[in-house]
């Protein structure tokens, strides 16, 4: 679980320029044209309420692939406008190219897709409480039944009920993701949105820090969007073994280092990063020998 003092909170000032990023529809549909396989084994479970797949739009990919790729060592297959994401040979995410004639400036972001066990409900369920649907739902391929909405209160996210299965939980690897955060400013209230929606079994409230888990495993985090300028969104989180080199490297490659790792209240080290075309994401430490136990 992530923390954050007061101190770091005045950090997040500086990404008020994120702020304006929009996420073209055009650009989000693309999305699910893709009908690549989203793992390579077939599991047939599945975990509702799992973040399992994560894509970055964004209209330079050439950019993304070299930042991404000399600072988490992550590795590429190309199909079409669509990249693949590999860690260690595993299949992670993808990097959609944005074309469009009418981008006038560049728009990145990343779109994390959660785990429900029906998309049609759950894209009913967002509706009925005021939600919007971007695109779908829709079966695409091999890749599953889809969705692209955007909550109540506007972080924008994917729905997907997987063709065969959703990866078991296990020990994370370095350059993986370890964790997903809602910043939102109705915690309460989006909690209560989350938990009707994918089915979580508990809201466990940490110092304000709002924990959703399934039978007792955590899942995601909802915090309260502490600037009203700033935009409402799911922030992934990235497992590294050193996040102070981590974000040194991610600086020399052109992104930005949001919140530094210099916290001693941290428990295990966390920083804010931007790539070099602003999509945001965090990294952290997580030494635990369990790397889904909760601190």
């Amino acid at each position: 679980m992530l923390k954050m003092n007061n101190r770091n909170k005045s950090f997040l000032r500086l990404v008020i320029f994120l702020g304006f990023v929009t996420l073209l529809q055009t650009g989000c549909s693309l999305i699910h044209r893709v009908d690549a396989p989203v793992f390579e084994e077939s599991t047939f479970t599945y975990s509702p309420g799992k973040f399992i797949w994560h894509d970055l739009v964004t209209s330079d990919v050439a950019e993304a692939r070299d930042f991404y790729g000399q600072l988490l060592n992550w590795t590429f297959e190309q199909r079409g406008r669509y990249t693949i994401v590999k860690l260690n040979g595993k299949r992670i995410g993808g990097i959609l190219d944005i074309q469009s004639k009418s981008l006038d400036r560049h728009v990145a972001r990343w779109i994390s897709s959660l785990s429900v066990p029906d998309v049609d409900q759950a894209a009913s369920v967002v509706l009925s409480h005021g939600g919007k649907i971007h695109r779908g739902p829709e079966q695409i391929g091999d890749r599953g039944r889809v969705a692209l909405v955007s909550d109540p209160h506007g972080a924008q996210f994917s729905l997907i009920r997987t063709e065969n299965g959703d990866p078991g939980d296990g020990p994370i690897e370095e350059g993986s993701w370890l964790w997903h955060e809602l910043w939102t400013n109705d915690p309460i209230d989006s909690a209560n949105f989350y938990k009707t929606l994918a089915g979580y079994s508990e809201i466990e409230n940490i110092d304000s820090y709002l924990i959703l888990k399934v039978d007792e495993q955590p899942r995601a985090g909802i915090r309260n969007l502490f600037n009203k300028a700033l935009e409402q969104r799911w922030v992934p989180v990235i497992k590294v073994n050193d996040v102070k080199t981590i974000s040194t490297l991610a600086k020399q490659l052109g992104g930005r280092v949001i919140i530094e790792p210099e916290n001693p209240d941290f428990v295990d080290q966390v920083a804010l990063l931007a790539d070099p075309s602003g999509a945001l994401f965090m990294i952290q430490e997580w030494p635990g020998i369990n790397d889904l136990e909760e601190e």
